[in-house]
């Protein structure tokens, strides 16, 4: 599990550095789609933070496997939201959908919830 927070960590730095790469090289809508990934991240992040830091305390070995799998799901996400894959056109409201951008958000906001679970 320490492995997992320390790669969550550098990848949480390097996610950092992204929007100002995009800015300079992508143009102004991949930046914004940078730095709205990296404020969702920054909302989930504590809670991942915490939910690892506790099972290592508590030594609950079944939540390595979720936090792996919320990992690889943020960084899908990142990586759907930065690039714009498949995103559907925007409505009235200017809202442009993203199913498999939400189905990977959801996904690990599930894993979260089994980590709090496997606390309990």
């Amino acid at each position: 599990m320490i492995e997992l927070i320390l790669i969550t960590s550098f990848l949480y730095f390097l996610h950092l550095l992204v929007p100002i790469q995009a800015k300079s090289r992508m143009g102004e809508a991949m930046f914004e789609r940078a730095r709205r990934s990296l404020e969702n991240l920054k909302e989930s992040l504590p809670v991942f933070f915490a939910l690892a830091i506790l099972s290592i305390f508590l030594d609950i070995e079944a939540n390595v496997e979720f936090a792996s799998y919320w990992l690889s799901l943020r960084f899908i996400f990142a990586a759907l939201y930065i690039s714009g894959f498949r995103r559907q056109p925007a409505n009235e409201k200017g809202y442009e959908a993203q199913p498999l951008r939400s189905l990977a958000w959801m996904l690990s906001i599930v894993c979260l919830f089994m980590m709090g679970a496997n606390l309990i």
